[in-house]
């Protein structure tokens, strides 16, 4: 006589819940990873050396156009230009700093790394949220320290020179248009991720923001004057001093330059985002 022996019941694992990581864990993890990426970057250290030249080469045309200044007649000190480094040092930073941004997805792409990116963070547009928050930090703090150091400089160099060549009567009167070239900066380094995630070339994407940072505001000054303003007002290095609300040409009010800011992060994040979510990753 055979005897049946009981055999324990094996667990149902279909219903086992399988552990879930918080997105926002996920999320910090992938800035984690995004700013351990940038700092290995070559490229970073090298737009911020630029960043770093264009800030002295800035000091020292501010500096000759003082000592042209000092050499002048009253009647043509009036006629001078302000000693603004907005103008003669900022634009190249914003283009500098400002391809950072660009190349922290790039570069992923040129080199086929974005792969094991998407293999670690498998929610794309959780992973280009980490990227645009990193480039958004880099930009910000890039844009805050060459502001800085730039309007230090040129403080210290025009000393107690009056206007127009001397547009703040203290250092303080300074600082609104300082944080508006920092939030400038930030926003055009958010705008280049953007543009990378749509051209996925580095050449490219650097091409495109040139032009829309360098070139565009020099082919503003050949229009007529009335298209001049309205192109120029909307232009990423002209939105400092409207955003700043001081002495300016241009069109816009300081609620309508931030408005033309937050169009420009949504147009190039969504265009980004879409494009990095739908097309293929190779």
């Amino acid at each position: 006589m055979t005897t049946l022996r009981k055999c324990p019941a094996t667990a149902d694992t279909s219903s086992a819940a399988v552990p879930t990581v918080p997105r926002s864990r996920v999320f910090r993890d992938a800035v984690a990873a995004e700013w351990m990426k940038l700092r290995t970057l070559r490229s970073t250290y090298a737009f911020l050396a630029s960043s770093a030249a264009a800030t002295l080469l800035g000091m020292l045309i501010l500096f000759l156009l003082i000592q042209s200044f000092d050499q002048a007649t009253a009647a043509e000190q009036a006629n001078y230009e302000t000693a603004d480094p907005t103008v003669v040092v900022m634009p190249f930073v914003i283009f500098f700093v400002g391809s950072i941004g660009a190349m922290s997805i790039t570069s992923e792409f040129t080199t086929g790394s974005i792969g094991p990116g998407l293999l670690a963070v498998p929610q794309r547009r959780v992973l280009l949220g980490a990227k645009a928050t990193t480039a958004a930090a880099v930009g910000l703090l890039g844009g805050l320290l060459f502001a800085l150091l730039a309007f230090a400089g040129a403080t210290l160099l025009l000393c107690d020179r009056p206007a127009p060549l001397n547009p703040w009567p203290t250092w303080t009167d300074a600082m609104p248009t300082v944080f508006c070239a920092a939030l400038v900066v930030m926003v055009t380094s958010t705008v280049a991720l953007g543009l990378g995630a749509v051209v996925r070339s580095t050449a490219s994407t650097l091409v495109t923001l040139g032009g829309l940072v360098l070139v565009a505001p020099i082919f503003a000054h050949f229009l007529p004057t009335t298209w001049q303003l309205r192109f120029g007002s909307i232009l990423l290095p002209n939105l400092t001093p409207q955003l700043a609300g001081g002495n300016h040409p241009y069109l816009l009010s300081q609620a309508g330059a931030a408005a033309v800011i937050v169009v420009y992060v949504v147009v190039a994040l969504g265009a980004g985002a879409l494009s990095f979510s739908r097309r293929d990753a190779s």
